[in-house]
This record gives structure tokens, sequence and C-alpha cells, in this order.
């Protein structure tokens, strides 16, 4: 029986993210029979992991909005706390899964090209402030994570430069969520209209590369 749930299944992503998901929420539900006022942040820390891991890139601006709602209940900096640990451990996943991604065949041509050994000599120049500034700013932290990886930044330093960079990005939406008191329905709006700007921008980009194909293949037969 233990073989079974130990056994890796289907795609390592989703497979690794579904499971830490899965013990976050049984440790959480213990948690709550045990501390029955811990509820809300046990909550917001098991809806932290989806909206950090891989469905984030579809999901951009889920957690905030989590952070301001937690606020609403709790203090501004015990759920800055929690949000810091919950997000350290996801990066922790994201981290080992773009590695192994990254690590494809379908990669080594990319990892070769010009301008991606001119990104990794530029954060090789200081990579614990590149880290802090992606991760602090709204700047999309892949590419932190990315260059990380290609230029083989130890793990501890660039852990600690993330943490450094997103709790006080953390603490500041906690702090926003406990003054301005925003419904529910407000944050839940933000979430799903950034999504649906998420899911249209993709199949516009897919519409593009089609319509290029198409007209590359129509110039090659003329």
């Amino acid at each position: 029986m233990p073989g079974f749930w130990l056994t890796p299944r289907g795609d390592r992503r989703w497979d690794l993210i579904l499971r830490a998901t899965g013990v976050a929420g049984l440790a959480g539900i213990a948690l709550v029979l045990l501390v029955p006022r811990s509820a809300v942040l046990v909550w917001f820390a098991v809806m932290s992991l989806p909206a950090n891991g891989p469905l984030s890139p579809l999901i951009p601006a889920a957690f905030e909005p989590l952070i301001m709602e937690a606020a609403k209940f709790e203090p501004a900096l015990r759920v800055s706390i929690v949000g810091l640990v919950a997000y350290m451990f996801t990066e922790y996943l994201n981290l080992q899964l773009y590695a192994w991604a990254m690590g494809w065949e379908r990669f080594q041509r990319v990892r070769g090209a010009r301008w991606v050994e001119w990104g990794v000599a530029r954060f090789a120049r200081a990579p614990f402030t590149t880290v802090v500034i992606f991760a602090f700013t709204p700047l999309p932290f892949w590419v932190a994570r990315c260059l990380a990886i290609l230029g083989r930044y130890p793990m501890g330093r660039y852990l600690g430069a993330t943490a450094v960079g997103r709790f006080p990005r953390i603490l500041l939406y906690a702090w926003l969520g406990a003054v301005l008191q925003l419904q529910t329905v407000v944050l839940v709006g933000v979430v799903v209209g950034t999504t649906a700007l998420a899911f249209a921008w993709r199949f516009a980009r897919a519409g593009s590369r089609e319509a290029i194909g198409e007209a590359a293949r129509e110039s090659a037969a003329a």
C-alpha cells in the first residue's frame, strides 16, 4: 500500500504539486481540529500552493487577492508570515520542476542562444540583488528562476533572496487588505478578470503563430 502512494504518476509537475497540496490539506485539517481559530490561516496556506504553482501563469493575480482576503480576518503580520512560508515551499517545488524541465532536449538549443548567454552573464554580476528585485516587483519571476538555474546559483542563496524580496510585498498586500476591507466579490472579480485576460492573450498568440505559419506556407507554394 505505501508503494501505491509513493509511486510517481503522470506529469511530474502536476504529480508533485497535487501531492504537496494534498499533504498540506491533510495537515491543515488536523491543525484546524486541534486549533479551530487557525481555520483562516490554514485555508490561506493551502490555497496559496496552487496559486503559486504550475497554474500561476494562467491565474497571474490569484495570490494577492488571497492575501488581502485572509488579512480581513487575521493580523497582517501573521498572514504575511504564513504567506511567505507557503510561497517559499511552492517556490522550492517550482525550482525543482523548472530545473527538470530545462533539462529536456528541446531546451538545450535555447540554452546556447546568444540572448540567453547575455542574460546569464548580466545575472551573474549581481544575482542576489536581481532575485530580490524580481521577487518584490511585478516583473515576471520565472525569468529570475530560469536565470538562477542556468547560472547555477546556489539554492540557499536563491531562496534567501526570494524571501527577502517577497516578504515586504506580501506584507504590503496584507496591510492593504486589512485597511481596505474589500468585499470578497471584488477580489474574486480580480482573479477571474486577470485569468480571462491571460487566456485571451495566449489564444491571441496561438492565432498569430498559426497565421504566420499559414502565410509562410502560401508564400512557399507561390
